[in-house]
């Protein structure tokens, strides 16, 4: 997420006070496409007229780039061009709570807008908000029928390409997948075991995710069901050091990780001598409508101090990465693929 408040501040959001906001008025301040200022004031009718403003407001920063928002700014001042905030500031006369308020806010965007933070401050009875919004991975959004947008440092209606072009927007839930590592121990008298157990999540608060499924590979051990379950072979290839989940998640939830563990059997000995020590586990992993993704982990069993519960040897990881990028880091281009694919 941006941190708008620091970037115009140099605080996080919580972390701002009165003096903050009147020191940054000392001197002259212009709206951007990031930043807007509402005053206070009997000129823009009463308390509801100015609530609408600043949700009109809140409306477009939510589909745009995102942006702070300024309650109880100065009044606008009109010099030659420009239009200017400075000087003393146009508090609000009444304490919305901050629950009530992001309530307030939401009932009136639709559809229901996410990531609105606001801090209050209070100053002498008085009250200061100051809304901070991320771009919305929803939009477009609307206030009282119409989509608004921040365009040239204003809250405007947006105009009907860019409606379009936020309806067309490619949006995807966000999954990740992470593998965690549970339990070491004896298998036998000549090998070791390693319980990892796959974690896959949907991070996307309004977007289910469907089919999800997942690859583990593992080039120096073998999955323990490739050589003891028939009724699994089918889902373990390459000797057993890879294993494929098939369609293991029907429907992924916010909020309601799903699992799976895996056993892997290996002798440690030839592990030392032939690998110093070290296993590499790849998580591939993807859904219906999610990008293609890896997770890749790097462990150290070069030492005889491994405790059998959650075993100290993770050396690495890279998680989370997706596909289209981890080509790019390996240099892989089109040409280059369909040389190796074609050979031609």
């Amino acid at each position: 997420m941006n941190n708008y408040s620091y970037n115009y501040f140099g605080k996080d959001l919580d972390e701002l006070t009165y003096a903050d906001i009147s020191d940054y008025f000392i001197t002259e301040q212009e709206e951007s496409d990031k930043i807007e200022f509402k005053a206070y004031h009997a000129q823009y009718g009463n308390f509801n007229k100015n609530f609408e403003g600043v949700t009109k407001g809140i409306c477009a920063f939510l589909n745009s780039n995102g942006g702070i928002l300024i309650w109880g700014a100065p009044l606008a001042k009109k010099q030659n061009d420009r239009i200017v905030f400075q000087g003393e500031l146009s508090l609000v006369m009444e304490l919305i709570e901050k629950d009530s308020l992001i309530s307030k806010i939401s009932d009136s965007i639709t559809p229901l807008p996410v990531n609105v933070n606001v801090k209050t401050i209070e100053h002498n009875n008085l009250y200061l908000y100051i809304f901070e919004i991320q771009q919305s991975n929803y939009s477009p959004h609307q206030f009282k029928n119409t989509y608004w947008a921040r365009l040239d440092g204003q809250t405007k209606p947006a105009p009907h390409y860019l409606v379009e072009a936020l309806f067309r927007k490619i949006s995807f839930p966000q999954i990740e997948g992470y593998i965690a590592f549970d339990k070491f121990g004896n298998y036998d008298n000549t090998r070791v075991y390693l319980d990892i157990t796959v974690y896959i999540l949907n991070f996307s608060e309004l977007q289910n995710e469907y089919d999800v499924e997942f690859t583990l590979i593992c080039n120096e051990a073998i999955f323990e069901g490739s050589f003891t379950d028939t009724n699994s072979w089918k889902y373990y290839s390459l000797g057993g050091h890879k294993f494929e989940s098939g369609n293991y998640i029907k429907t992924l939830h916010f909020g309601k990780p799903e699992s799976i563990t895996e056993k892997i059997v290996f002798n440690l000995d030839e592990l030392k001598e032939k690998n110093n020590g070290n296993i590499h586990i790849s998580l591939i992993f993807g859904g219906k409508n999610s990008p293609l993704k890896s997770s890749e982990y790097k462990l150290n069993f070069n030492t005889n101090k491994i405790s059998q519960k959650n075993p100290d040897i993770l050396e690495f990881s890279a998680e989370n990465i997706f596909s289209s990028e981890k080509q790019r880091i390996l240099g892989t281009t089109k040409e280059n693929l369909l040389k190796t694919l074609l050979s031609r």
